[in-house]
């Protein structure tokens, strides 16, 4: 984009900023996705929930950062995290609307647009494909991974273990054995219902 579609952007779309204090909720799980939210600064919290809220992530992100683009189009379009402010955030929004005007009249916005969904697809899809892990151990570090936005950073599971045994399909004891070596390792810290990874990253690299 030159320079003039720059300031033609600006000058036509109507953009929306938000100031938000520790502990205001920005968008809840489950709203209707209509509008693209970006974190220009700041720090939140993204909370997600199992279908049958059996357990509970908690993970947080820092700005730059947007919010579920791909949940704006496609089959369902709604948000399936909570976002939290951790600290004073700026968010910025623009509509559904905004967009596709953006995407209609600016090929390099419809391209990245589209690049970034794909990138998100591409991803997923390859999850599928990688190599099954062998150890429980290692099985618990890719569920950590896989119910994680980032693969990095500092996450919480708010998960019993019997939950987790039958997430594995293994026995209680066996579960209970590899978190506690996991921990020996400085890698989680464990509490009654509530995992606490320090950095997810260590973690896979074990």
């Amino acid at each position: 984009m030159t320079r003039y579609d720059f300031q033609n952007v600006a000058g036509k779309t109507r953009f929306d900023f938000q100031k938000l204090e520790a502990g205001e909720t920005i968008v809840e799980e489950g709203t209707s996705c209509t509008r693209l939210y970006y974190l220009i600064s700041g720090d939140i919290k993204v909370i997600t929930q199992a279908d049958d809220y059996g357990y509970q992530v908690e993970e947080d992100i820092s700005a730059p950062e947007s919010f579920q683009l791909e949940r704006l189009f496609g089959l369902t379009q709604r948000f399936t995290h909570t976002y939290v402010a951790k600290n004073n955030c700026s968010i910025m929004s623009v509509s559904k609307q905004e967009i596709m005007k953006l995407s209609d009249e600016y090929e390099i916005f419809r391209i990245n647009l589209l690049n970034l969904v794909c990138t998100q697809s591409q991803k997923n899809n390859r999850r599928l494909f990688r190599v099954p892990a062998k150890t429980l151990s290692e099985r618990l570090i890719r569920f950590f991974e896989s119910h994680s936005v980032r693969p990095a950073g500092e996450k919480i599971f708010h998960i019993k273990m019997t939950r987790l045994a039958e997430e594995m399909n293994v026995k209680r004891i066996y579960v209970s054995k590899a978190l506690n070596e996991l921990q020996s390792e400085g890698l989680i810290q464990l509490e009654r219902g509530r995992i606490y990874i320090p950095a997810l990253e260590n973690l896979i690299k074990r």
